[in-house]
Order: C-alpha cells, then structure tokens, then sequence
C-alpha cells in the first residue's frame, strides 16, 4: 500500500512536471516566432531541408509556433555554429541545421579552425539523411578515372576551407597522389554549379548526395553535361557500381583508417541541432517533435516531390556518434590534422 501510493505520488509528479514543461514552451511559443538557423545561403539543400522542417514541424510542437528560416552563411559554415552556440536563445526557440562537418571542425584542424564551440555541448536533435558523397566533374573534364585524377589538375570550388568539399580534395592530395586545386569563397552549392556550368571550376566535392544537388546532377548527367569521378563511401552505391570508392584510391592500411574516420561523419548528414543550456525537458520536445515529422505523411509527400532523400538518424543516436568521435585516438586525430591542415 505505501509503495503503491509513492509509485503514484511520483507519477503525479512526473505528469506535473510534464504539463508545466507544455505550458512554459506554449507560453514561450506565442511570445515569440520560432527559427531555424541554416548555415548555407537559399537554394541549397540544407536550405531546401530547413524549410521543408519548418512548414511541417510546428503542428508537432507544443503551442503550434510559427517557424522562420533564418539563412546564415558565412565561413561554411562555421558562423552559424558559433551564433548559435553563443548567441542563440537557450530556451528551445532557435534551433540550427548546419553543415555536417561543422561540428567535429574543431577536432579535425584544432588551432586552425575559427570554431567557437564545443560540440559535445550542442544538443542533437536528429539528422533528416545518413549521406554519402560523390566528386562530380563537368564532362568537359579530361579526368575519366583515378588514374587521370593523378596526372592533371582538377579545380574545384567550396565556401570555406572548414568544409568538407575543401577537406576531400586536400585528403586525397595527400593519400591518393590527386592535384586537386581548391577555390575557396563561394555562398553556397548553387554558385558552385553555376561555376562549373561557366568552365570556372571543373567540379566539385558534394559530401551530401540526397538533396536538390543530387537531383540537379542527374538531371546534368542525363544531358550529358556532368559524370561521376568517385564515391565519397566505404561502398558503391547500387545505383553506380561503376563508379569507384575513395577507399579504392586510397590503398595503404593505415591511411585507409584515416579516410574511414572521416567518412564515418557522413552519418550526420543533415543534423539539426540545439544550444547547450536547453533545459533537457525540453531538448526531448524538440527530439519528439523532430521524429514526429520525419515519420509525417504530409512531410514525406513533401520531400518526394522536391526530391529530398529521407533516412533518419533520431538525436540520441547523433549525440553518441558526435561523442565517439571526440573520444578518436588522438595519435590519429593527430596525423589526420596534419594531413588536412588548412594552411600549407
């Protein structure tokens, strides 16, 4: 009887707790809009998933805000990771969906990188799509295979150097023997493609193949305008078992367990994250609410007709795999540094 009545005592207390949490966030919600930060400019993928999220994910979330995407472009990234983690609201009213290889910039190139941040403070609240990427080439190319990706130069373009696009190219430099070259300041993936479609760039790194870019460089293929160079996977994608791996350019053991902890953060495809110093009851608001519209039938009809790839990783997953990979030997996140190092 008395451990029946404290069971109930503390489920009533756990259910107050949890109403005044909804009522808090209700009254939060309609003091105020919602926004979701995105790194890139408008026209890219990430912009593309940010506002897809934003006209589903309200009718989830307590109070029903009225969600704004607020586009932050600025060194790839790299801007909008530290606004968020220092500026942003710590009340669960501002949310990010950044660059995917944003978060371990500070682990990658240390010193170097202008991150102010630490990830591991960041409150992940899921990723939309488990990546892969591809180098894709203009068919203007002379480069047909990694052989040729050895003997001539080939120019790519990237916003900024923290990114992944710049970090692959100067990866497989060093690796694989390529003569990448890298043009950096760029808004975003659409002003790159605009490049390659002007002869500027010869191609480009998309370390994200499930967004409106993966649509666009089909379309391009289909005309015959662009090709595949290399899939940025441990696998070949079954909708291109001819186009080889970076693990098939990179041949020596220990390099590559290198390319396999880079590659393992294509897990974070498309992550949306939260500020350190959300209260928890609300991170699993946030972490509901995210799962609630990935699993929406309106949001999936949505993402289909804009040819948005949906697999989902869900916030506690995410969280695991950012903690992994600050815990990576440091002997080996040592040699990566010097591999990928930003300045010659």
């Amino acid at each position: 009887m008395i451990q029946s009545i404290a069971v109930n005592s503390v489920l009533g207390t756990l259910t107050l707790a949890a109403t005044l949490s909804l009522s808090v966030w209700e009254a939060s919600a309609q003091q105020r809009d919602m926004v979701i930060i995105t790194s890139s400019g408008p026209g890219g993928g990430y912009d593309a998933y940010s506002r897809m999220f934003a006209r589903h994910m309200s009718k989830h979330l307590p109070g029903n805000p009225n969600i704004i995407v607020n586009n932050m472009p600025g060194a790839a990234g790299i801007r909008a990771a530290n606004y968020l983690y220092n500026v942003a609201p710590k009340d669960g009213s501002t949310i990010a969906l950044i660059d995917r290889g944003i978060q371990t910039a500070p682990l990658l190139y240390g010193a170097e990188s202008k991150a102010q941040f630490e990830a591991v403070n960041f409150h992940q609240i899921g990723s939309v799509m488990q990546e892969t990427g591809m180098v894709v080439l203009s068919s203007k190319s002379p480069v047909n295979n990694l052989d040729d990706m050895r003997k001539m130069e080939i120019i790519v373009g990237s916003q900024g150097p923290e990114q992944d696009p710049a970090m692959y190219p100067r990866l497989l430099n060093q690796l694989a023997g390529s003569k990448f070259k890298i043009v950096y300041g760029y808004k975003g993936q659409p002003e790159v493609f605009n490049a390659v479609e002007k002869d500027e760039l010869n191609g480009l790194f998309m370390s994200g193949w499930s967004g409106n870019g993966r649509a666009y460089v089909l379309d391009k293929m289909n005309k015959g305008e662009m090709k595949l160079l290399m899939q940025l996977a441990t696998q070949r994608d079954p909708n291109h078992q001819d186009v080889p791996t970076i693990l098939e350019a990179v041949t020596a053991p220990a390099d590559k367990q290198i390319v396999e902890v880079l590659l393992s953060r294509l897990a974070l495809g498309r992550p949306f994250i939260a500020p350190p110093g959300v209260p928890a009851d609300r991170v699993r608001i946030l972490r509901t609410a995210f799962r609630k519209s990935v699993e929406d039938p309106e949001l999936i009809a949505d993402a289909q007709k804009g040819r948005l790839a949906i697999d989902p990783i869900w916030g506690e997953q995410a969280q695991e795999i950012i903690a992994t990979a600050y815990k990576t030997d440091p002997a080996v996140i040592n040699r990566i540094r010097k591999i990928i190092k930003l300045t010659d």
